[in-house]
């Protein structure tokens, strides 16, 4: 019997555009059309989408692991009306999926309201209020929590979530401030309350970064959030001064996480949350692992391909698995900036070469994931018919 190409595509979401699931789909339509019927069986694809804890974390969970979907009426980051969040349940282990971005990530935030200064991650407060509602009823069996951290407007340090829950901050006057980044700095005493969740909490965090410092989560993730220059040392001095307030010692602070804003610190911080990186999540909890699996060719990609990606993102993780194994491997994005990783069997794929610009890309990335699969295919081809020649 004639051994299968085996191929692995796991690409990570496209922020803003399309999550995993949808891409993955998209691309194996592609390899549907563009693969010959009579070359198929000898094919064996497996389709992975993966998240680092960013956007589409909710959809890859429900594609893994099987999730009821639930919706909860939350607060909105930029002002005190509310919207419906999704989240996703699953029964037999009494565990509750939820996305930040979807609390407070960027696609929640209109432009306007985009200034970092001014959001806070009361969502995620008022979200955590209603679970332990749910629990302490009766109406909600949960027993663990899983926040899957990234994609979010804010950069708050969790301190917005924790308002929900009763914090206050005062100036030098004993003025009480809103809870609200651009007051960090002011802020000469801090009220915190002590919270004790009936469930397990736990967090994937979509990097690796340092909370504070050139790269921490101000210095490197704000300015995509909507920060000026000025705007984002003023966040990283507020970081600085609410740490101090809050008497975090210098050990602590190297250990904390600047995932979301500092979302990832705050849980961590208040709620001892249990921080699994993401590369934990993909190998693990996903299986995405070269340990186990042997493949012949890898497809991995999200939207850009930038500096941000060293990070131990999502479709980074993925490739760095695959790396050593002297096999094809494919990363599509929507555009790139930056050296990419020197290794000959990597092949970069940018949507905007199909475009006159980056923004007819974002509009037609089902178009762009077709033209991306043509060049794949060429190179599929060409294993199946080195295999079969070899045997």
């Amino acid at each position: 019997m004639k051994s299968k190409v085996k191929i692995l595509v796991a690409l990570n979401s496209f922020k803003e555009c399309a999550d995993s699931t949808e891409i993955s789909t998209l691309l194996k339509a592609s390899f549907n059309k563009y693969i010959p019927d009579d070359l198929k069986n000898a094919l064996d694809i497996t389709y992975k989408p993966v998240s680092d804890g960013g956007d589409g974390f909710l959809e890859v969970c429900k594609y893994h692991f099987g999730l009821e979907t639930l919706h909860f009426e939350i607060l909105k980051p930029y002002e005190d009306e509310k919207f419906f969040c999704p989240a996703a349940f699953s029964p037999d282990t009494k565990t509750l999926y939820v996305e930040s971005a979807d609390v407070l990530g960027l696609k929640t935030v209109p432009l306007e309201y985009r200034h970092p200064l001014s959001l806070s991650s009361k969502g995620i407060g008022d979200l955590l209020l209603q679970i332990m509602d749910g629990v302490y009823t009766g109406f909600l069996d949960v027993e663990n929590v899983v926040i899957g951290i990234g994609g979010t407007a804010v950069n708050d340090l969790g301190l917005g979530m924790m308002e929900m829950f009763g914090l206050e901050l005062y100036n030098e006057s004993d003025n009480q401030l809103e809870v609200i980044p651009k007051n960090f700095a002011d802020v000469e005493k801090i009220v915190v309350p002590e919270v004790n969740l009936p469930f397990n909490l736990e967090i994937v965090s979509d990097v690796e970064n340092p909370l504070i410092g050139k790269d921490g989560a101000a210095k490197i993730f704000a300015k995509q959030k909507g920060a000026v220059d000025d705007e984002i040392e003023l966040l990283e001095k507020g970081f600085v001064n609410m740490l101090k307030q809050l008497e975090i010692d210098d050990d602590t602070i190297k250990q904390l996480n600047g995932a979301g804003g500092g979302l990832s610190a705050g849980l961590k911080l208040f709620f001892n949350a249990n921080n699994k990186f993401a590369k934990q999540f993909i190998t693990q909890s996903l299986s995405v692992n070269s340990s186990t699996d042997a493949y012949d060719l890898v497809v991995t990609g999200e939207g850009k391909f930038d500096a941000q990606t060293f990070y131990n993102k999502g479709a980074m993780i993925v490739y760095n698995e695959f790396a050593e194994k002297n096999i094809p491997l494919f990363f599509i994005c929507g555009i790139s900036d930056g050296d990419l990783p020197e290794n000959d069997n990597l092949h970069l794929i940018e949507l905007s070469e199909y475009f006159d610009s980056v923004e007819e890309s974002l509009k037609n990335v089902d178009k762009g994931i077709e033209l991306a699969s043509k060049k794949i295919c060429k190179e599929i081809i060409k294993l199946i018919t080195k295999k079969e020649t070899k045997v």
